[in-house]
């Protein structure tokens, strides 16, 4: 809970990255149909790589995560028919299609429609499977789409889950936190845009926790809460995505490779120990003061000059 309420409140604070797209105020009326069209499953993958870090310090472990496949044979699932969903017109950083309001079946298997009236369905809007009695859930995105925040948030029945998404895919804050059984996460490998805490609180996430201290999925860098000593961020990863390290007080340095593009939000947040960073010279952003905010005696060196935490919004707008 205190976790939850820290990110709500930064969140509202701040602004997301230039990625994100804000819903307009062109809702329509409820609509009801029905439309079947078939899936494909998807595959989860990642790179593997492990880096050596200095003289007595500790090494970064990277696991390869296994190339995890379906638990169910989603081939064989007819999509949920439209009946089953109360959805509404809406537009989305200019893309046309429907979200999803409300989940009306009787739950269990669900293979999500990619589209509902004729439209493609572009959000799943906030807490429409929470109580909804799924177990295993399936959906391919067509193009554009949001999994809102909290779209899944305490479904205790969900056990499984499969997104086919691609670039513009975005699975947003909590939206599967405390899924108490969720041990199966398959997403396809296009999906890069994770907000916060999106698998806090699920079985699936601590497992990966204790195969490695470093939960990296598609190259982004979801969680470093367990990780001790000096952290050097394997080359490859391209984001540190938002509370990945929230409040872990056993870190006390961070190097971070060419290839981080951006560090988000909180994402080094309260982590009181570290009192070391090393950035690349073209790193996009490391999230305002609040990327390291409670890290009050931290010293970032950035191309070559040294900053301190009283100078952490100068720091960010330099980059």
């Amino acid at each position: 809970m205190k976790k939850r309420v820290l990110g709500l409140v930064l969140a509202c604070m701040l602004a997301f990255s230039a990625t994100a797209c804000g819903k307009d105020n062109s809702k329509q009326g409820g609509q009801t149909g029905q439309d079947a069209t078939g899936g494909q499953d998807a595959a989860q993958g990642t790179e593997s790589s492990k880096d050596e870090q200095e003289e007595g310090s500790t090494q970064a472990v990277w696991v390869e995560m296994e190339k995890e496949e379906p638990v169910l044979d989603w081939s064989a699932v007819e999509e949920a028919p439209e009946e089953d969903f109360r959805f509404s017109g809406i537009k989305l950083s200019g893309c046309v299609g429907v979200e999803i309001n409300e989940y009306l079946g009787e739950g269990g298997v669900v293979k999500i429609p990619t589209s509902l009236g004729g439209q493609p369905v572009i959000s799943i809007d906030d807490y429409v499977f929470s109580e909804s009695g799924v177990t295993d859930v399936y959906f391919e995105a067509e193009g554009f789409v949001y999994i809102e925040s909290y779209a899944f948030a305490g479904c205790t029945t969900l056990n499984s889950v499969v997104i086919k998404g691609n670039e513009d895919t975005e699975l947003r804050g909590h939206a599967f936190e405390d899924c108490t059984n969720l041990t199966s996460v398959v997403l396809s490998g296009e999906i890069t845009k994770f907000w916060e805490a999106v698998f806090w609180g699920t079985p699936w996430l601590e497992n990966k926790k204790q195969e490695a201290p470093l939960v990296i999925v598609n190259n982004m860098l979801l969680d470093a809460t367990l990780y001790e000593g000096d952290l050097v961020i394997p080359d490859g990863v391209i984001r540190v995505v938002r509370y990945a390290a929230w409040e872990n007080e056993n870190i006390t340095s961070l190097t971070v490779p060419d290839s981080v593009q951006r560090i988000e939000v909180g994402s080094f947040g309260k982590c009181v120990n570290l009192t070391r960073v090393s950035l690349p010279d073209g790193i996009r952003t490391i999230g305002g003061p609040y990327g390291f905010a409670g890290d009050p005696n931290i010293v970032i060196t950035y191309q070559g000059k040294e900053y301190t935490y009283e100078q952490l919004e100068e720091l960010d707008s330099i980059m």
